[in-house]
């Protein structure tokens, strides 16, 4: 390797904007699928115990069904930010001024705009890791349940030292097929 092309990695190493955009990066590969699956768990495991499950987790999984430019039309309307003294027409800022706060325009709040964007897509992976877990809890036996509740095991043992320990692979699989998704 000559001199030449090793001075172009002390120039990305010594560059502030290499490490703002691996920062950056990082963040988004760990915060996107963690909330994600743990979102989906959470409300897989909810929805299957109520009568009308089946209806809330098609009103979840809906968002799965749209496209980006879909959702980015929609988070506009929530995100939307208006100057001025004008009537606040995005939801976010209508509910912050409601309650006395200032508008914020959101998207351009250096750091918190990354978390900003990627709610939006939790909000439109949630779906997936919802469908795909509450098929794995279905899948865990019956029997499997009645035994922890005759040992005397209350729901959060059960769900923590029962259930997810059964379904780990599934919520691995799931948490990692959004960074499958950008690569």
């Amino acid at each position: 390797m000559s001199l030449c092309s090793l001075s172009n990695y002390v120039w990305l190493f010594g560059s502030d904007e290499f490490f703002e955009s691996f920062r950056n990066n990082m963040l988004w590969l760990i915060v996107v699928p963690t909330a994600s699956t743990f979102l989906g768990l959470i409300i897989a495991s909810m929805t299957d115990r109520i009568w009308w499950g089946n209806i809330a987790k098609s009103l979840i999984f809906m968002p799965m069904a749209i496209s980006f430019i879909g959702a980015s039309v929609i988070w506009k309307f929530i995100y939307d930010f208006r100057s001025g003294g004008d009537a606040q027409i995005g939801l976010l800022n209508a509910v912050v001024v409601f309650f006395g706060g200032e508008p914020q325009n959101w998207i351009t709040i250096p750091f918190w705009n990354n978390f900003f964007l990627m709610v939006i897509l939790v909000w439109i992976q949630t779906g997936f890791a919802m469908v795909i877990l509450s098929a794995a809890l279905r899948g865990i036996p019956d029997e499997t349940i009645e035994a922890a509740v005759l040992d005397g095991a209350n729901g959060v043992q059960i769900f923590f030292k029962i259930m997810v320990p059964q379904i780990w692979g599934t919520i691995a699989v799931v948490c990692d097929s959004p960074l499958l998704f950008w690569f």
